[in-house]
């Protein structure tokens, strides 16, 4: 298996925070790095936010991106002292503490999780099993959410038969492939 890359605990968090704010816009990282490249480099997130290189955010994509948002260093800058200035194995995971259930849809779906289709409790089990207790949301949390995906054309509904229900026809989600990204 490839080694993880390593990166600073600032780094990862840029990347991290980066991620949540393009997620909430309900853009992909490919759209995102177009937007920021001027369409020059479609790729260019995605080498920062891979976990097998040692990439992070340049001063010069930095710029780039707070520009694109609107933002200051201080707005991405965390609230809390990080731990010392060491490497740490990059990571990339789906849901981040700071995501609201739209940002973390948005990145479940471009990480691939609904190209399997997928019940909305299923769907809740998943977010919940990222956070904390205290942070856990409802079944109901989600569905405004899951029917905008669906409004835009980025999922689809199919009912499919449940085997322990007596072929009680559910709604699941599941990624709309033929929608293809501009």
């Amino acid at each position: 298996m490839k080694p993880k890359g390593k990166i600073t605990v600032l780094a990862q968090h840029i990347i991290d925070t980066f991620r949540t704010l393009y997620s909430e816009e309900g853009i992909s990282g490919r759209e995102f790095s177009r937007r920021i490249t001027e369409g020059s480099n479609p790729t260019r997130v995605a080498g920062f936010e891979n976990i097998y290189n040692n990439e992070s955010y340049t001063p010069e994509f930095t710029k780039k991106a707070l520009n694109y948002f609107g933002v200051t260093m201080q707005d991405i800058l965390p609230d809390e002292l990080l731990d010392d200035d060491q490497l740490v194995e990059k990571t990339r995971i789906p849901i981040l503490k700071k995501m609201s259930v739209k940002a973390a849809l948005n990145s479940l779906l471009e990480e691939g999780y609904f190209d399997t289709p997928r019940l909305r409790a299923e769907i809740t089990t998943y977010y919940n099993s990222f956070l904390p207790q205290e942070n856990h949301k409802k079944d109901s949390d989600f569905s405004a959410q899951l029917e905008d995906l669906y409004n835009e054309g980025k999922l689809l509904k199919v009912q499919m038969a449940d085997e322990d229900k007596k072929k009680a026809k559910l709604i699941r989600f599941v990624r709309n492939m033929e929608l293809k990204e501009d």
